[in-house]
């Protein structure tokens, strides 16, 4: 099992912020982007790794040239922070097409990271093509990863696409597409779906967790807004402390990725929580 903190390309690199990036945090209000304004990188990085952070899930922008890479490969490789995954743009709400994905496989084999991670809800329908199955598993072949398919929330994008989210379409296509997946928490809990029957279940599937909580909300249930969602750990409903005791006698090995929109001192005492769950 390794600890690993979900971050955005442009808080890495700030310098690199878009328009498009503002609008979403006003959107979407997230301590952790005024974390990265206030301190310097290593003075994050470092304290979550005292607290058992691992590495990181990159997630990158529509264009990232070589140099981009290179100098998060500086930034990360100074702090001793690998990038151990890769996630799709969230600039793609409708559909993503095989060329980007296989631009994501080629950033992901540049920081040997093992597992990208796709949004069910932009796969659509192709995750029923066999044509398109079969080219997604040709990628992970050749660039030695697996594709870790995020259930997503129920969503006015979304809303047609039950697959998507609903738990049992949303593990059914999976497995049988014969692909791995990335759970998050949140997006179950607001489809009211069990995180710890639904990790028992697909359990060898699993490759990665995206972990938080989630309180329940009539912005969240009824105008499916992402009000009260991607919560610190235990400050929610989801039962945490016995989907951790869980994974520990699983003997989970995959990703714990914390996609949670927390402050640093917050984020240090999950990665904590996370690491001590292990014990």
């Amino acid at each position: 099992m390794k600890i690993s903190l979900y971050v955005d390309f442009s808080d890495i690199i700030s310098a690199k912020k878009t328009l498009a990036d503002e609008l979403n945090r006003l959107v979407i209000p997230d301590p952790k982007h005024e974390m990265y304004r206030m301190y310097p990188l290593s003075q994050i990085l470092q304290p979550l790794k005292k607290s058992g952070l691992d590495g990181l899930e990159l997630i990158v922008p529509k264009i990232m040239s070589d140099k981009d890479i290179q100098e998060i490969k500086n930034i990360t490789g100074k702090n001793q922070i690998p990038i151990l995954s890769i996630h799709q743009t969230n600039s793609d709400f409708y559909n993503i097409s095989l060329s980007e994905i296989q631009r994501l496989c080629k950033i992901a084999d540049n920081f040997a990271a093992k597992v990208v991670t796709l949004h069910s809800d932009t796969l659509g329908n192709k995750l029923f093509n066999k044509k398109f199955i079969s080219e997604l598993k040709k990628l992970q072949e050749k660039y030695r990863i697996r594709f870790g398919i995020e259930n997503m929330p129920k969503s006015p994008f979304s809303i047609s696409k039950t697959y998507s989210y609903n738990a049992d379409e949303f593990s059914s296509a999976v497995n049988k597409a014969g692909l791995s997946i990335t759970l998050d928490t949140t997006h179950l809990g607001q489809v009211n779906s069990d995180i710890c029957e639904f990790f028992k279940q697909n359990k060898e599937k699993i490759v990665n967790i995206h972990i938080s909580d989630y309180k329940k909300s009539w912005l969240n249930r009824t105008l499916l807004l992402a009000s009260q969602t991607h919560l610190p750990l235990l400050e929610g409903e989801l039962d945490i402390k016995k989907f951790l005791k869980i994974l520990k006698e699983e003997n989970y090995q995959g990703l714990i990725t914390m996609e949670i929109n927390a402050d640093l001192n917050t984020l240090c005492h999950d990665a904590n929580t996370i690491k001590n769950a292990f014990v």
